[in-house]
């Protein structure tokens, strides 16, 4: 699975640290205590901008995916899946899979990291059996 490389700024730093050590942190607001995904800016329920990180326990249920096919040499061949996952503490996170997993809406899923050449760690899905 070829992934493209991330670069951190300010606001993300927090999440790659955490993603080098296998953690996966989300945002919590400071005003109505909900959880956003790590890409938000502002609450998602409240629109506050007072997020803080903190750890999610990396786990939750498969919503949906798409399998984007590309032209290699003529091929079409399936290049990875593009998952969205509902995380037990309530956020969507997408993530990258493996063309060849099987997917079921409502299947538990983790998240893992992958390093990715001359860029930061990404989320990655891994799927139970």
């Amino acid at each position: 699975m070829s992934l493209l490389a991330l670069q951190r700024d300010a606001w993300s730093a927090p999440f790659f640290d955490a993603a080098g050590e296998g953690r996966l942190l989300i945002l919590q607001c400071g005003n109505c205590q909900r959880f956003s995904a790590p890409q938000a800016r502002h609450c998602g329920f409240c629109s506050s901008t007072q997020l803080a990180w903190v750890e999610s326990g990396g786990r939750g249920e498969v919503i949906t995916w798409t399998t984007p096919h590309r032209r290699e040499n003529g091929t079409t061949a399936a290049a990875y899946v593009v998952a969205i996952v509902q995380l037990d503490e309530g956020p969507w996170m997408y993530v990258h899979g493996a063309p060849d997993v099987a997917l079921v809406a409502g299947q538990r899923a983790s998240i893992t990291f992958t390093a990715v050449a001359d860029g930061e760690p990404l989320p990655v899905l891994g799927v139970d059996s």
